[in-house]
């Protein structure tokens, strides 16, 4: 039925671009198309209406929606870009100027990591499978969702005020995290700036949205606290990720993240010696590739690496917190883990 319906809008909106080129208000073109649509079946207007009742004059004009909380004086604002996934879906071309450019204007200002955006901008085919996501991620409200999760983070971990904006995942690449058992995936762009990306199919994706909340936010925090330069070197990504992981699992120890146990410890002695001579190198591959993988490490990697130090220095040393942990060096991390005995 959906995909009975898609077609449908998709070919009436054709139509209504075809006859009013030069029409600039969505409104004109209601009424300019209105007398050919007064034969047709109600509920069909009503799809149709219901679709593109959000389109404005101009892509400048769409923007996301937008809600707030304000958890122990630090303003939340949580996004969703339904209305920027629909105007893509019905001009099904240009990925980057119809989507990507909110987001970059949303977020890129004054970002520590404008980079990471790079990680979302492989386009998403405007079909049914996104179509289908963008009409399920409608339908969540974030504010009910989440505010008991940012209510405990950030009870845990004050910091700045924060920005998360909810995308649906590429379908492209469902398939690959749902082998991992992976439902949501997230990047921190800078202090104050998280992006979510939700598979809404899959069964876990609500399981593990506290766990990635907490462990992006950690990374928010950290790096509005002690960010010096993006270029790290391999110590101090390990040690960037295994500490948000941590935060994380002390908050959600019955959440899986399967990035944590990626490899066995016969593996991450081996990949541990592959890093090691890298470990304080800036301007690396090494960053990429402990974390992607290749022929030599397993995906993951780093992050099972990291997130082992972190434990086994919290395993040694149980009178610091994240609150203190969040502030030092990765090397006396590295060294007081005891991590290599």
């Amino acid at each position: 039925m959906k995909s009975t319906i898609y077609k449908h809008i998709v070919l009436e909106m054709t139509l209504f671009v075809t006859d009013i080129k030069n029409i600039m208000c969505i409104n004109d073109l209601l009424l300019i198309r209105w007398a050919s649509f007064k034969k047709k079946k109600m509920k069909h207007i009503i799809y149709i209406l219901g679709l593109i009742s959000f389109i404005s004059c101009s892509n400048s004009d769409i923007d996301f929606e937008r809600a707030s909380l304000i958890v122990n004086n630090q303003k939340i604002e949580l996004l969703t870009a339904n209305e920027i996934f629909e105007n893509y879906l019905i001009k099904k071309s240009d990925y980057l100027s119809n989507v990507i450019s909110h987001i970059e204007n949303e977020f890129l200002e004054n970002a520590e990591y404008p980079f990471i955006i790079e990680s979302i901008k492989t386009e998403i085919t405007p079909d049914e499978k996104l179509f289908g996501f963008t009409e399920k991620i409608k339908n969540i409200d974030f504010k009910k969702l989440t505010e008991p999760f940012l209510n405990k983070i950030i009870a845990e971990l004050p910091g700045p005020d924060t920005k998360i904006l909810f995308i649906p995942s590429n379908p492209a690449f469902v398939d690959f995290f749902r082998n991992y058992q992976i439902g949501v995936t997230a990047i921190t762009v800078g202090t104050g700036k998280i992006i979510v990306s939700i598979d809404p199919t899959s069964n876990n994706w609500q399981e593990q949205l506290p766990y990635v909340l907490a462990h992006e936010y950690h990374h928010s925090v950290w790096t509005s606290r002690n960010f010096k330069t993006k270029d790290f070197t391999p110590l101090e990504y390990l040690i960037f990720e295994g500490r948000a992981d941590s935060f994380a699992k002390q908050l959600y120890p019955e959440v899986n993240s399967p990035w944590t146990n990626m490899i066995n410890q016969v593996e991450e002695k081996k990949v541990w010696k592959i890093i090691k001579p890298e470990l304080n190198k800036r301007e690396t591959k090494m960053n990429d590739l402990m974390m992607i993988g290749n022929d030599e490490i397993p995906y993951c990697s780093g992050y099972t690496i990291g997130f082992n130090i972190v434990k086994k220095f919290k395993e040694n040393n149980p009178n610091i917190n994240d609150k203190s942990l969040i502030d030092m060096e990765p090397e006396i991390i590295l060294e007081l883990s005891e991590y290599e005995k």
